[in-house]
């Protein structure tokens, strides 16, 4: 087994990842908290192998270049009196810097998180989106763990702290140097009063599958998203849930052109009603109506019907429709309707 897998971790992860993999591990498979399991001790001999590596950055490349092989290594060097430090003996762990400004921020190892926000698409009709409609929408999705409600770890012991020996300190070394910090398995306390929820591994949430009835509210455009606060995945141990977010595909209008919240179309107009005046009946998204265009009404000329658009978003009002005129010339094919607009044509003035 390679090491990312011994940790449970993917290839690319950050070194905090690997951290909180190597904690969460560990809290599960410590020979202290699993007396007398050799299969236990096995996987947590081999997870101690892997963080080693996968802990320095130099010998984490070197791995993955292929140079360095999985290999057991040396128990950690202990130590006595350090400076004024007159404590009992304890275990010197090799840390990056990160780690240390991590510790002296009072940065969480492997705290609560937020969950992860969920995503679908559907589809609308013009008069869905105009009327506003619903959608039962499916979702798998994690939903806080039964067994230790969503806190990813259950009552246990207590027991020493194996890390620290129950002293609550854990001592780490860059180099040279020697930092003291609180043992992040026992949050400083030296003893286990918990251990990882044996039905969540500790993440404190589970997978449901669940179905949602999502209300779409009248005049919602293309692309537009109705989000539902709290319904996406749990977070990680008691971390605050992600959303649920429904993206609407609106589709088009065979007449109506939408831009904001007004509406386009556009209207035949006859020759004799445009240069006469007369009434056209105009389809609105309520149904048809009639309006009367004035005499003289120009090809490309526009009318405003106020109040037939688009709905507001929640309820305030509705957008206008313009309605473009398009005057229709026929086709003089016979010698009576030539002569008749010629006659015309010397009543009318020309512009």
């Amino acid at each position: 087994m390679e090491l990312y897998e011994r940790l449970g971790v993917r290839r690319g992860a950050s070194a905090a990842e690997v951290r909180r993999a190597w904690q969460r591990v560990s809290r599960a498979l410590h020979p202290a908290l699993n007396p007398g399991d050799p299969v236990a001790a096995e996987r947590y001999r081999e997870a101690a192998q892997a963080f080693e590596v996968l802990s320095d950055p130099q010998r984490r490349a070197a791995y993955d270049r292929g140079e360095l092989p999985a290999t057991p290594v040396e128990p950690a060097a202990e130590g006595g009196f350090e400076g004024f430090d007159f404590s009992a003996r304890v275990r010197i762990e090799t840390v990056g810097f990160r780690e240390i400004f991590d510790s002296a921020a009072g940065a969480p190892g492997g705290g609560a998180a937020r969950g992860e926000d969920l995503e679908q698409a559907t589809r609308l009709t013009f008069d869905e989106a105009m009327s506003g409609t619903e959608r039962r929408v499916h979702l798998v999705r994690f939903d806080p763990c039964a067994d230790c409600g969503g806190a990813g770890e259950v009552a246990f012991g207590p027991v020493p702290c194996p890390r620290c020996q129950g002293s609550g300190t854990v001592r780490g070394s860059r180099g040279h140097m020697i930092f003291a910090r609180a043992c992040g398995d026992c949050g400083g306390q030296g003893e286990i009063r918990r251990k990882p929820c044996g039905r969540c591994g500790g993440e404190g949430r589970g997978v449901a599958s669940e179905w949602l009835e999502v209300r779409i509210p009248p005049g919602v455009g293309n692309a537009s998203q109705v989000r539902l606060a709290g319904a996406g995945n749990a977070g990680r141990r008691g971390g605050a849930p992600g959303d649920f977010v429904l993206t609407v595909e609106v589709e088009e209008h065979p007449v109506f052109r939408r831009e904001g919240d007004d509406l386009h179309c556009v209207v035949g107009v006859g020759m004799v009603e445009a240069a006469m005046g007369g009434h056209v009946e105009v389809p609105t998204p309520d149904g048809k109506v009639t309006i009367e265009v004035p005499a003289g009404t120009q090809n490309g000329q526009r009318f405003r019907l106020r109040k037939r658009g688009v709905p507001h978003p929640g309820g305030a009002g509705r957008g206008d429709l313009w309605v473009e005129a398009r005057v229709r010339i026929p086709a003089a094919t016979d010698d009576r309707a030539r002569a008749l607009l010629r006659e015309l044509a010397t009543v009318l003035p020309r512009s």
